[in-house]
């Protein structure tokens, strides 16, 4: 039996558009492994470098507890999630990792990614510094 898959779900996870039409152009996917499958598929070698910055843009920038607050909708509660555990971060902690993302995104044109779940702030932080 397939799995449904939709537009919405997939931007849920990643907000690509290029990307979600790419996923969606592989089904049906008989499994989730398949689905996974295609979706790496799609992000890897499908996916131009304009879906990929859409999808950046989408994500709030770590530590940013003000955008992620203005964000609504299912991918900003993941993102509210994701980055949960800096929510008892020191201000100064928070002040110095948007200072750095600010020079990681003057340097680099779109804002520093990394997987937050369950990383600290102090440890987000650090990452920041060594990209």
């Amino acid at each position: 039996m397939a799995i449904p898959v939709s537009r919405e779900t997939l931007l849920t996870c990643c907000h690509s558009g290029a990307w979600a039409d790419a996923v969606l152009a592989k089904q049906p996917f008989q499994s989730m492994e398949k689905l996974i499958e295609g979706a790496r598929s799609a992000w890897w070698n499908e996916t131009p470098i304009t879906g990929w910055l859409e999808a950046f843009a989408a994500h709030p920038r770590l530590g940013d507890r003000r955008g992620l607050a203005q964000r609504s909708g299912a991918f900003s509660d993941l993102s509210r999630d994701e980055q949960s555990s800096a929510a008892g971060a020191a201000e100064a902690t928070l002040a110095a990792l948007a200072d750095w993302n600010a020079r990681y995104e003057a340097r680099f044109g779109h804002i520093f990614i990394a997987c937050a779940a369950g990383t600290p702030a102090d440890r987000m932080l650090a990452m920041v510094k060594q990209s």
